[in-house]
């Protein structure tokens, strides 16, 4: 079954390039607010949320594409639907002097509203753990 594009958008408070780019394209910087544990080796990033002792999911992407300080894409290993991927892009907006993070994300229709869901509460984790 196809899945739907999702696309989300979050001002950040901040118009700092490098601390964007570093949140959206390296493990230390996903794993501050996109799962427990992030770690990439030679292109694959191994996503883990919840405790490696306990009960706990895991997931592999590949990185798709990566145009430094603008996008990266992701590509997850057990996805099935050939068209859906998982991006952030980060735009600067002249008018706040700020820049916005742009996920854009897939999911089967009835997943859509759980899948956006789980977005804000990792942009809220994002600004606990940064204060972006």
């Amino acid at each position: 079954m196809k899945k739907e594009k999702i696309k989300i958008e979050h001002e950040l408070h901040s118009n700092s390039e490098n601390i964007i780019w570093n949140l959206i394209s390296t493990d230390t910087g996903l794993a501050k607010w996109v799962a427990d544990y992030v770690m990439e080796i030679d292109g694959t990033l191994t996503f883990r949320w919840g405790e490696e002792w306990s009960s706990h999911e895991i997931r592999r992407a590949k990185v798709v594409r990566r145009t430094r300080n603008e996008y990266v894409r992701l590509k997850w290993e057990d996805d099935t639907d050939k068209d859906a991927y998982l991006a952030f892009r980060m735009i600067y907006s002249e008018l706040t002097d700020d820049y916005i993070l742009c996920v854009t994300d897939f999911a089967l229709a009835d997943e859509t509203d759980s899948l956006e869901m789980m977005w804000e509460q990792n942009f809220d984790r994002l600004r606990q753990s940064t204060g972006l």
